[in-house]
């Protein structure tokens, strides 16, 4: 019988953990199917695409969809905090300066589309509007079970579920934004210029031209980070999962809210 060389009982002694392409491949499936989901396909975006709204259903969107993003670097920054590998949060870090304008407040995200919700539904409704109307709003139930749901996610004492919840976000949101910019492309007329049009879209414009796409690909790098096993792929499958339904329900209660007041 051939003796065994101590390289082979090396090999026999390690645990079998898939390699980090293997995992990464994984992670990268689960990812690109948002796109075959109610969150992405659903009648939300097939109203918001359809033509203009009235002011109404624009109103309710500006202060669903506000109520919901302002917290989004917030659950960025609670995935640095609850996440304990370093490269993984070193790709969570990146993501958040992004947030928060590169270090320009002025160009942090969610100010940008302050600015552009208080410009479209003043053009709109002819009269001057302020987000700080909007935000002091109760939100939907739908709205506030997603807040809800999605810190939940995010403060969870398993960084795979963490990362899971921020793939999800992350691999979301470009999508999301491009239907919503083609949305917003029904109200151009409104605007006295093409140039004035643009410079309003910035909020949109710095997501689909840039931020979004590196976003997508620092969440497959911490998710693939935090994964040595199958297991801990299906763990991270359980937060993305997770959030991809909170979304589902959000938009389904927006879309619900505008058929009862157009």
């Amino acid at each position: 019988m051939a003796t065994a060389t101590s390289e082979s009982l090396a090999r026999a002694s390690t645990p079998s953990h898939p390699p980090t392409s293997s995992i990464e491949d994984q992670i990268g499936r689960m990812a690109q199917s948002v796109f075959a989901s109610a969150a992405l396909d659903n009648e939300f975006y097939d109203r918001w695409m359809g033509g203009p709204l009235s002011y109404a259903e624009v109103e309710v969107f500006a202060a669903e969809y506000l109520a919901r993003t302002k917290n989004t670097s917030v659950m960025v920054a609670l995935s640095v905090l609850h996440t304990d590998d370093l490269t993984a949060r070193v790709e969570c870090v990146k993501n958040l300066f992004s947030e928060y304008g590169n270090g320009d407040a002025t160009k942090a995200h969610l100010v940008l589309l302050e600015g552009f919700l208080e410009d479209l539904l003043t053009r709109l409704g002819g009269v001057g509007v302020a987000t700080t109307e909007l935000a002091g709003r109760t939100p939907l139930e739908s709205t506030q079970a997603f807040s809800t749901g999605q810190r939940e996610l995010f403060t969870s004492p398993d960084q795979r579920v963490v990362q899971g919840a921020l793939l999800a976000q992350e691999w979301l949101a470009y999508s999301m934004l491009t239907r919503l910019y083609e949305g917003v492309r029904n109200y151009k007329s409104l605007y006295d210029t093409d140039e004035e049009f643009h410079e309003a879209c910035e909020y949109f414009y710095i997501h689909i031209g840039e931020a979004e796409k590196e976003h997508k690909i620092q969440a497959v790098t911490s998710a693939a980070q935090v994964c040595a096993t199958s297991d801990d792929v299906s763990t991270v499958q359980s937060g993305f999962d997770g959030f991809v339904e909170l979304t589902i329900q959000y938009w389904a209660g927006v879309a619900e809210r505008m058929r009862q007041v157009r």
